[in-house]
């Protein structure tokens, strides 16, 4: 997906080496949209101008698809699209069986705790039918993933985060990290013995060991295990922020 951003740019870059590696397709898909308000002011826009914006966006993916071509990408086909960027791009995945990632850039204007809220990035990573990347600015698109991060609550999607973890990153890394956290409610974490929560980590590690056994059998690199209480979503994105050896994140949707 590219809305011709340098964050777009860098998602690009991650998506043909993924591409090249495995022998994909690579579609390179615009949605382009203008707001409802923006008809609905003293000053609409004019036919004429909206025609030049289509024709603007067309010409910019044109560029693009040069770009990706430049760059080495071997199969490509591109798409342009009218309507919400998000819904649209889930809709090509639906109406496509043959996709099966989406990759995309994040811009981060609000930082990195606010990376995905309220952002294209989220409603897609929320209601694609397929798995989808989130590209961080900045990363070197033709480098593999070095150390992986992977956040599992045991679900199968966890599980199935894992294994795809198992795929991506490289031989010669740092290898995968499972990671669990869990919360406890306020009310009732100042209550409870400590003996309580002892146990209640010493499950959940001996649950990630488990799982780590399993993979263990189908890969080669480094295997870590890290338990957190807390919430679980702030603890990984605390993870990810004090260890910079950190590329990427893995973490299954429901």
């Amino acid at each position: 997906a590219t809305d011709f951003s340098p964050g777009a740019d860098h998602a690009l870059r991650v998506a043909i080496r993924l591409a090249n590696d495995t022998g994909a397709e690579l579609v390179l898909a615009h949605a382009w949209h203008i707001p409802a308000i923006a008809f609905s002011g003293e000053t609409p826009y004019v036919p004429e101008l909206i025609d030049e914006m289509v024709s603007d966006s067309e010409r910019e993916l044109e560029k693009v698809k040069k770009h990706a071509l430049e760059l080495g990408a071997k199969r490509l086909t591109t798409v342009f699209a009218n309507g919400l960027p998000w819904d649209r791009l889930c809709s090509l995945a639906k109406e496509d069986h043959a996709i099966d990632l989406i990759v995309m850039g994040t811009h981060g204007r609000t930082g990195f705790r606010r990376l995905l809220l309220g952002s294209v990035a989220e409603k897609v990573i929320r209601h694609a039918p397929c798995s989808v990347l989130a590209v961080r600015g900045g990363r070197d698109g033709t480098k593999v993933f070095q150390h992986v991060l992977c956040p599992v609550d045991f679900s199968e999607s966890s599980r199935y985060a894992v294994e795809l973890a198992s795929k991506l990153a490289t031989a010669d890394g740092f290898g995968i990290t499972l990671f669990h956290a869990f919360d406890l409610p306020v009310r009732f974490s100042a209550e409870l013995p400590p003996d309580v929560i002892e146990t209640v980590d010493r499950k959940a590690a001996a649950r990630l060991e488990e799982l780590a056994a399993e993979l263990r059998r189908q890969v080669k690199f480094p295997i870590t295990l890290r338990t957190r209480i807390g919430s679980p979503g702030a603890q990984a994105i605390s993870v990810l922020e004090h260890e910079v050896t950190y590329d990427l994140a893995c973490v299954g949707t429901h």
